[in-house]
């Protein structure tokens, strides 16, 4: 969508996902998508203060007429005072599992809109992660036989990047902002995708570092390292 501000009415729900859920799908710029990020974690914030408020009215009438109720018919026990009744109400509301998952939310809100002010990391809400998580690992587990090894292809890049690497391997760390050396000029990945066929699957688009961003994960790129693999320890 070319419209400047779809990524403000879908970002702020983009942004919710985790880092690897986002890599294959790009809303609008980095810097729209901190700002959406930003949005997003006081719309959080919002909505569980509000969730807490309505839980907090609807839990205390509710409980308050159990306890009325209680007091009338217990002949054994009763509370001397409404001040212990209210104090003992809001004591089983604070231990209550759905105060402490909707105060949770409220945190994570106002944590995801300081990290997107403060550092301009743009970080999903931590259900979503665990989901993608526990997927990784059903995917791991019927996942494929790996490839044979071949060197990495380069070819010119389109549609807003520099130069494009196929590889047969994932390459581990390669998210933006990762940043490459490669002939004698820094490119940096704003793009992977797994295409699922063909020799080398994992595609990533790069483009040459903008003039005064920092560079992050610096390495010197060759197409053929991926052919010597780092050994992993044997257990003994």
């Amino acid at each position: 969508m070319n419209i400047e501000w779809a990524p403000y009415v879908i970002g702020p729900f983009y942004t919710l996902l985790p880092k690897r859920w986002r890599a294959n799908a790009r809303q609008g710029s980095e810097n729209s998508l901190v700002r959406a990020a930003m949005i997003s974690g006081v719309l959080e914030a919002l909505v569980a203060l509000l969730l807490l408020s309505f839980w907090f009215m609807y839990y205390l009438s509710t409980l308050g007429a159990n306890y009325s109720a209680f007091n009338l018919a217990s002949t054994h026990f009763a509370f001397p005072s409404t001040e212990l009744a209210g104090e003992a109400e809001l004591m089983t509301f604070a231990v209550h599992p759905l105060t402490w998952a909707i105060a949770y939310f409220g945190i994570e809100g106002m944590l995801r809109t300081v990290g997107a002010f403060a550092t301009g990391e743009v970080v999903g809400t931590l259900p979503l992660y665990g989901l993608e998580y526990v997927w990784r690992r059903v995917k791991r587990r019927r996942a494929a036989p790996e490839l044979p090894l071949v060197a990495d292809e380069i070819t010119p890049g389109r549609e807003g990047c520099d130069i494009r690497i196929a590889s047969c391997r994932q390459r581990e760390g390669w998210k933006y902002p990762f940043t490459l050396r490669y002939a004698g000029a820094y490119f940096q990945v704003i793009e992977e995708k797994n295409l699922g066929v063909g020799p080398r699957p994992y595609l990533y688009a790069l483009r040459r570092l903008p003039a005064g961003e920092v560079a992050r994960g610096l390495k010197n790129y060759d197409p053929a390292d991926v052919l010597k693999p780092i050994e992993r320890v044997q257990p003994i």
